[in-house]
């Protein structure tokens, strides 16, 4: 390290809790309870990986408020992104039992559908039985034209699905999606990428139009609170995600 050159100054995860709140600036005595309240029912280490993300002054210090912003922003994210990888695997299951509901059909698809239905159950039933992983590489065996129409003619599918594959599993586990570092990678407009970003407009392009601008939509407002006017400036400029419209 040169003359010049500053060290960043960052917190353990294993701090304690007497001695992240130590390092935390409040505005009164309710943010500060607040605080305390929250790192009990969430961890502390949690919040100190988000006040690294965001930085501490040069004092080793930070406001609180942008440590609370920037995790209620990244559960505001994570929810969004269930909702449309909720609506992401109905599509897929409501595909498959549209278009392959003859015997023929099924049986070209899955042997073990095809027996269950044979012996009394439905195609429905049996799709609902599918984990969302073993939902993608049944639908991967669908035919050329099926898996263009299901996927938007997606050029780079095997790849980019399993990208939404990692994404799903990922917010399912209620990742800290800001800090997360093992995305999968994802093929968009011939460049790839393994970011938060990248994988959410990865998602935008698979799902089905009609969601399309609603999730494009939702995540780029979620940078704002109609409560609180000061929510979006609390949060860092890198962190504000903005995907541009179809």
């Amino acid at each position: 390290m040169n003359g010049t050159e500053k060290k960043i100054k960052k917190l353990l995860l294993q701090i304690s809790k007497a001695d992240f709140m130590s390092r935390m600036i409040f505005d009164n005595q309710k943010e500060k309870e607040r605080c305390e309240q929250y790192l009990d029912l969430k961890g502390v280490s949690y919040h100190a990986v988000l006040a690294n993300y965001i930085g501490l002054d040069e004092s080793g210090k930070i406001e609180y408020k942008k440590v609370q912003n920037m995790y209620v922003y990244d559960k505001r994210i994570r929810y969004i992104l269930y909702k449309y990888l909720s609506a992401f695997e109905e599509g897929i299951r409501g595909y498959i039992a549209n278009h392959y509901n003859s015997m023929e059909k099924i049986k070209h698809l899955s042997y073990k559908i095809y027996t269950a239905v044979a012996d009394g159950s439905s195609l429905s039933k049996e799709l609902e039985n599918f984990d969302f992983n073993a939902l993608i590489q049944l639908a991967q065996k669908l035919q050329p034209n099926d898996l263009n129409i299901l996927f938007n003619e997606n050029e780079n599918l095997d790849i980019n699905l399993q990208a939404v594959r990692i994404l799903r599993n990922t917010v399912s586990h209620h990742r800290m999606l800001f800090v997360y570092e093992d995305f999968g990678d994802c093929v968009i407009d011939n460049t790839t990428s393994d970011d938060l970003t990248a994988n959410i407009v990865n998602l935008s392009r698979l799902i089905n139009p009609f969601y399309r601008q609603f999730l494009i939509e939702s995540i780029n407002n979620a940078q704002f609170d109609k409560d609180d006017d000061m929510f979006n400036e609390s949060l860092p400029k890198y962190a504000k995600l903005h995907i541009e419209a179809e």
